[in-house]
């Protein structure tokens, strides 16, 4: 098993498990028994997965489910009362393949489950929504694969090194990637909100970011690059590397530093109810300021944010 799984058995072994993740890869078997085993870790201190068979905490679900299934049979059966005193564990593999009206019922679950209670998606990540990926911890067992990504970012005129950098700071979309590539100022709205993001986690929240009128489009790109920023504020918890933002990866390390795994958790749910509103007809400035707002409340005590 890789790294990040090796990190994330030190984890649960030491009572830090986040509620929800996601073991992405295309190697269903890989990824299925780091989930069964994820799970034995949670239930029995050691990897396990017969018992799991037996295990009445334990719920495993695959491929397609109906609507039906879920509110009638699934969902009553996470909210009840757990056996056990560890919890109870929740498996989707293939989640991939779930509709999205499906994913969308899921997500109140996977955002506010039940006390001890942790939902572990497998799959191809981009076959599940972005609403719920960004609420997983997510653990990869393949690397994405890029190489047709970076070859039309060098078509587009893009150095090898210009390519893999745009491309891994897009997150792995081809539009903001070439964007990133020919826009100075789609590079300078990067660089601004997550300027803008670190100092509302250092209790000191710029609202002059929102103020610039900019096409509702480009402040949906900036809500979707605060989230890559989140996923590699966990990856810099666990000890690894930041994935997105390389460039800042300094700045986000001291400022993970100081923050829990629930915490960031809590960080990511501002921002995922932030695309919601940017969603509707509201204000795209007054969203962004609520954002930095709320984000500066759960920030960084002023004594904490003078040494970062």
């Amino acid at each position: 098993m890789n790294q990040l799984f090796q990190k994330l058995e030190a984890s649960i072994l030491s009572g830090r498990m986040l509620h929800a993740y996601l073991f992405a890869g295309n190697d269903h078997d890989s990824t299925d028994n780091a989930a069964r085993a994820a799970a034995s870790l949670v239930l029995y201190d050691i990897i396990d997965t017969e018992r799991l068979k037996n295990e009445p905490d334990y719920m495993e679900y695959r491929g397609s489910i109906t609507i039906g299934e879920f509110r009638d049979v699934i969902r009553p059966e996470i909210y009840r009362e757990t056996y056990g005193k560890r919890g109870r564990v929740v498996v989707f593999l293939s989640a991939h393949l779930l509709s999205p009206i499906l994913q969308n019922a899921m997500l109140k679950v996977i955002e506010e489950p039940p006390q001890n209670t942790h939902i572990i998606l497998t799959g191809n990540e981009y076959g599940i929504l972005p609403t719920i990926r960004s609420r997983c911890m997510i653990i990869r067992f393949s690397s994405p694969d890029i190489g047709e990504l970076t070859a039309s970012l060098k078509d587009a005129g893009a150095s090898a090194d210009e390519a893999l950098q745009y491309s891994m700071m897009s997150g792995f979309v081809t539009a903001r990637a070439l964007r990133l590539l020919n826009d100075a100022d789609f590079r300078e709205l990067r660089r601004g909100v997550l300027a803008a993001f670190i100092s509302s986690l250092k209790s000191y929240p710029d609202f002059k970011w929102s103020k610039v009128k900019r096409e509702r489009t480009d402040f949906a790109e900036a809500n979707e690059i605060l989230l890559l920023a989140c996923h590699d504020m966990m990856r810099l918890k666990f000890g690894l590397s930041s994935e997105f933002c390389k460039d800042i990866e300094n700045e986000l390390k001291k400022i993970s530093f100081h923050f829990t795994m629930g915490q960031i958790g809590c960080i990511i749910d501002r921002i995922t109810e932030n695309a919601q509103r940017l969603a509707t007809n509201a204000s795209c400035g007054a969203a962004f300021d609520r954002l930095f707002a709320e984000l500066s409340m759960l920030g960084l005590p002023d004594e904490q944010s003078r040494k970062v």
